[in-house]
């Protein structure tokens, strides 16, 4: 099944797992969200081949 990601997702910050800096979002399986420490880490490593887009949370 193939579900649509919206233009501008928002992330409902109450629902957020304040102890992973990486995990998935619900149906979405090729989403996977990173908090800004773990952003900060894959630049700190030089790491290529990944991208980032700030998400809204609200």
């Amino acid at each position: 099944m193939y579900f649509r990601l919206p233009d501008d997702p928002i992330l409902d910050a109450a629902s957020l797992p304040p102890e992973l800096d990486l995990f998935q979002v619900g149906d979405y399986s090729t989403v996977i969200v990173g908090t800004e420490r773990f952003m900060e880490s894959v630049k700190h490593l030089q790491l290529d081949g990944i991208t980032f887009q700030e998400l809204n949370v609200r």
